[in-house]
């Protein structure tokens, strides 16, 4: 396969990111199986709706603190150990579950399991950006995000075959399975990061971790269009946005939809953002990260919309299917923006504090939408969103820059 620029995609499986890539394998394929097996369990040990809602909002919660703390710590010590540090946290908390007889329990367990997922994902993805080149790095993460989906739609139906074969808290040992797989090709076939030898910074004023973290670099234009737009994306996308949480009980109660047609839809929204992954990829490398984002919010919202007014399965698989391949290009585009803002000297930093607006569209929007829709129904809440995804793509337009061509010159900075 040949990509605008000449560089064959076969070119981009290297010794170096191939194990790369079968670590997020192993991490989607388990998390994959977290999805069904979290709200399942929490109404198992509860048998409360809103008790299953809040174990989904708080498993976010911890990566506000963790994300942070983990990216400056990783740029002083590496990124390996935090990566299995974030692996060894979840399998703790997942055996902890797998034993776990109410609903108390279950509930921290979960907190802890955030904290660990926040640590691998900002470990992870620094150790990515450490590895990829600005010229082809939009095609590499959507290498690395079809390695994650590939494993997030396998992962769904092998925890299925486990609590149906042998029982549903089962499925918390096959996904600690799965976070040992990670951490075997961790240790033994990636290698630690080469980053840059860090300058020593004109003292930051402060006390802590924040005198220590030069601040400047996110004083920027192209951050707060980042950070806004990272979280519109989040608060519609991944497993605690409005589509994974509002989508289902719209479906049912709009369209008429039974739970095997809104399975099938959710699962077929997956298989079109993996196959989006790779033209998203291009998009972002040959166009650029900022036009690329700025079409994604806008399809999104218009996929969004178009739930709003869902009347049946035609128009449910319509939505559905703009959606899946909106998803791919803004959770692709976004990280690739990300990572191309980082500082070389400071990418965990970087990439630690910009999770915060990750987090925050997870955390915030399933609740602010969630009060919408009981005052004013799930259709103003639906189109609520879909504005705000409009105004996210125009603050882009006003304030975004285009990383791909300003950080290909030597010490050139984004305004």
């Amino acid at each position: 396969m040949q990509s605008s620029s000449g560089e064959r995609f076969i070119d981009l499986f290297t010794p170096r990111t191939l194990p790369i890539f079968l670590m997020f394998f192993f991490w989607g394929f388990g998390t994959g199986g977290l999805w069904l097996v979290r709200p399942l369990f929490a109404y198992e040990l509860s048998e409360s709706f809103l008790l299953v809602a809040l174990v989904s909002s708080i498993s976010a919660a911890p990566r506000t603190i963790a994300s942070p703390i983990t990216g400056y710590l990783s740029d002083r010590f590496g990124r390996k150990f935090f990566v299995i540090l974030g692996a060894v946290i979840q399998i703790v908390a997942l055996i902890g579950q797998f034993l776990s007889t109410a609903y108390l329990p279950y509930f921290f367990l979960e907190m802890l399991g955030g904290a660990g997922i926040a640590t691998w994902m900002t470990s992870s993805n620094a150790l990515m950006a450490d590895n990829t080149e600005v010229t082809t790095r939009g095609r590499t993460v959507a290498l690395r995000q079809m390695s994650s989906r590939a494993g997030m739609l396998i992962g769904p139906m092998v925890a299925g075959l486990i609590a149906f074969s042998v029982e549903l808290r089962a499925v918390f040992l096959f996904i600690a399975a799965c976070k040992v797989a990670v951490i075997v090709v961790t240790l033994f076939w990636i290698h630690e990061s080469t980053r840059t030898a860090r300058p020593s910074p004109k003292p930051a004023r402060g006390s802590g971790i924040m005198r220590r973290v030069d601040m400047t670099m996110f004083r920027s234009r192209a951050f707060l269009a980042l950070a806004i737009g990272t979280f519109a994306v989040s608060l519609v996308s991944g497993g605690t946005g409005v589509f994974r949480t509002f989508f289902p009980v719209q479906g049912a109660n709009a369209a008429g939809l039974d739970e095997a047609r809104v399975g099938t839809l959710i699962a077929l929204s997956g298989v079109l953002a993996l196959a989006a992954a790779i033209p998203a990829g291009i998009s972002n490398d040959r166009i650029g990260r900022k036009r690329t984002l700025i079409f994604a919010l806008v399809v999104t919202s218009g996929a969004v919309w178009m739930m709003s007014g869902m009347s049946g399965f035609e128009t449910a698989l319509l939505a559905v299917l703009v959606f899946g391949l909106a998803e791919a290009f803004c959770t692709g585009t976004t990280q690739v923006y990300a990572m191309d803002l980082a500082p070389d000297d400071r990418r965990g930093a970087f990439l630690g504090f910009w999770s915060l607006s990750q987090n925050g569209g997870q955390i915030v929007g399933p609740l602010v939408i969630g009060t919408v829709a009981d005052s004013a129904g799930f259709e103003t809440a639906f189109i609520a969103v879909a504005g705000f995804l409009l105004v996210a793509a125009l603050m882009v337009v006003v304030f975004g820059v285009e990383t791909r061509r300003a950080r290909q010159q030597p010490n050139a900075r984004p305004p």
